[in-house]
């Protein structure tokens, strides 16, 4: 998802024509508004009321700014973010074109929250078109996201910390989830070492119909997955909800949607397996796919593992998870967790290497700290 900004309007006067202007007796008249400043005004009123209606729970008025055939899926999202207690809104024009002739294309800007109006928003940049009707801005087009709430009619719940959603056919396992997802909040606020953790973490509930389409769509290998002030999804009849869903938490407190990627997969999926592994029961469960995984070869000693290869199987993917979190225990371990944290973020926020990193924060060279690691694993799954 793309974040921006919203760009601030220029003023009309520069440094040099102010400076005119307190030397002389009169005022120089104030320029006409250009065509494509009239338009950014009209679209910006319009997305403003629009916003106010949706937070103030006016259907009617939320649609009177878009055109007929965007009613039915406007009408989706809007009730879809009631549910999941949207409390603020906002939307403005990010880029007008030069063209005054153009028609209407512009991008806009939105932030938003769930639960809580006193969050960091989540942002995103979208393509619409408009036309004028009686004196105002309506939309002709507007493009649709790959968020659940844009995509899927939802209900949803509230608890301490958390809100969670799904499709009405899943909407018995809400309750349930809530509960789970309450007590994860509480283990992965723990390690909200950079920023504050979210007011509110938010959680969809998929189906294999929304697996497929939210977010474009995701992998079996993986139960769930988080993408930062967005939300986490996770599978529908899940067990270990709590340890799933401390996973997840994790990734949003640790790398939001803003750090990670192939060349630290083992530091962020290891660290977040790390925090749900609270009562050792997933590495008790992991323990055996790593030592099949091992047995046959697949293994070539490294712990700095990258992403699941496409095409892996749900064995190999556990396994590889499970390497993961037996790399991060070892860390944690051998310099305690303060260290490992440390290096966390030096690896992964702060993008340098294992071997950059190593000698700064645990007083040694990676390689021998890697070779230990390695050693420990093996000797765990004999």
């Amino acid at each position: 998802m793309v974040l921006a900004a919203a760009l601030s309007l220029t003023s009309g006067t520069d440094a040099k024509s102010r400076t005119a202007v307190a030397a002389s007796p009169t005022a120089e008249p104030s320029r006409s508004r250009t065509p494509a400043e009239v338009k950014q005004d009209l679209i910006d009123a319009g997305l403003a009321a629009q916003s106010q209606a949706l937070l103030g729970g006016d259907l009617a008025a939320y649609l009177s700014f878009v055109d007929a055939p965007l009613h039915p899926e406007f009408t989706q999202r809007f009730h879809s973010l009631r549910a999941l207690r949207v409390a603020r809104w906002t939307a403005k024009v990010l880029i007008m074109p030069l063209d005054p002739d153009d028609k209407w294309t512009v991008k806009v800007t939105v932030r938003y929250c769930l639960g809580d109006a006193d969050c960091v928003p989540a942002e995103m940049v979208l393509p619409s078109t408009w036309t004028v009707r009686d004196g105002r801005a309506v939309a002709t087009t507007f493009q649709r996201t790959v968020l659940p709430w844009d995509l899927t009619a939802l209900e949803a719940v509230a608890g301490r910390r958390v809100i969670v959603a799904a499709p009405a056919a899943l909407a018995g396992q809400l309750r349930q989830t809530l509960e789970a997802a309450d007590r994860a909040a509480d283990l992965a606020d723990r390690y909200a070492r950079w920023d504050p953790p979210p007011k509110r973490y938010v959680v969809y509930i998929a189906g294999p119909e929304q697996w497929r389409t939210w977010w474009n769509g995701r992998t079996d290998y993986t139960d769930g997955y988080a993408y930062g002030p967005y939300g986490v999804a996770v599978k529908a009849d899940q067990d270990g909800l709590t340890n799933l869903l401390t996973h997840e938490f994790t990734h949003v407190v640790s790398i939001s949607d803003q750090y990670g990627g192939a060349r630290d997969w083992w530091l962020t999926e290891g660290l977040a397996e790390y925090v749900a592994d609270r009562d050792g029961s997933w590495t008790r469960d992991r323990l055996p796919f790593v030592r099949r995984y091992l047995r046959a070869g697949r293994w070539d000693g490294a712990v700095t593992l990258a992403g699941v290869p496409n095409g892996a199987s749900k064995d190999d993917s556990v396994a590889r998870y499970g390497l993961a979190l037996l790399t991060v225990t070892c860390l944690a371990n051998r310099f305690g967790e303060d260290k490992m944290l440390a290096f966390f973020t030096s690896v992964v926020r702060e993008a340098q290497e294992p071997e950059q990193a190593a000698p700064t924060v645990f007083g040694t060279d990676w390689a021998p700290v890697a070779g230990a690691c390695a050693a420990e694993i093996r000797g765990k799954v004999k």
